[in-house]
């Protein structure tokens, strides 16, 4: 296991604890309020809104699935998974990291003790849409459970990701990936896909430092000419690099 990388944005509202590493593997911490979190929490503690998470799964990855999946077409679901999508498609550093075009699919999962999701890559199209960037935004708190942390195997080293409740991770969709089995506890999670303007992980970890560096020059005494030239910089970069 090899560690994360600490880098820190403040004019991005960037949180202590926020992390990344190229190629772009980025946790976010309060992506959720508390009140926000708490009625999410409320309304997934209806038993009759889990079923079998296996179902959304394809090929080999479903016999490596063992969780509970929301059922999206409930009332009560619509309501969660619309705050969800509104908290992460509104959060400035996700928009800077990501570059989303829209989500391609948003889903919420449950992890009871003995469930986990084996070694796995993320489908290339969900819905229609190229899967570019997929995340994680963890609804429980770690001391709820144990085991169930987020693996991500980036270029044979691995990440070992358990954040605070409210906290989401990035990471790009070519990276096998698991959540090991809980072994105490119950975790839950909103995990997703977002189709990028920007396709290539390398372009976006691009523009997000580029992006950094401008909300920390915001903090400083230089010329307007500066800031210019770099939001130019910015922008004719996000034409090559975009579709």
């Amino acid at each position: 296991m090899r560690p994360l990388a600490f880098a820190i944005a403040s004019q991005l509202q960037m949180c202590p604890g926020q992390i990344y590493d190229a190629p772009m593997i980025l946790q976010i911490a309060d992506i959720l309020d508390a009140p926000t979190l708490s009625a999410i929490r409320e309304t997934l503690a209806d038993e009759t809104l889990w079923t079998d998470g296996a179902a959304t799964a394809k090929g080999r990855a479903r016999a490596a699935k063992r969780n509970l999946q929301l059922r999206a077409e409930a009332p009560a679901a619509k309501g969660a998974l619309s705050l969800l999508e509104r908290a992460i498609l509104n959060s400035r550093i996700v928009r800077a990291a990501a570059q989303p075009d829209r989500l391609a699919r948003l889903i919420v999962s449950r992890y009871d003790e003995g469930m986990g999701y084996g070694p796995h890559v993320d489908a290339a199209y969900i819905d229609g849409a190229r899967t570019d960037v997929s995340f994680t935004l963890f609804l429980s708190a770690p001391e709820e459970y144990e085991g169930g942390a987020l693996v991500i195997d980036s270029a044979g080293a691995e990440d070992t990701i358990k954040p605070p409740a409210g906290a989401i991770a990035l990471y790009p969709s070519t990276f096998v990936h698991r959540v090991e089995p809980v072994t105490g506890g119950r975790r839950l999670a909103a995990i997703g896909w977002i189709k990028s303007r920007v396709r290539a992980a390398e372009h976006r970890a691009l523009l997000f430092e580029l992006e950094t560096a401008l909300a920390e020059l915001g903090a400083c005494p230089v010329p307007d000419s500066l800031r210019d030239r770099l939001v130019n910089l910015r922008n004719n970069l996000l034409r090559a690099f975009g579709e």
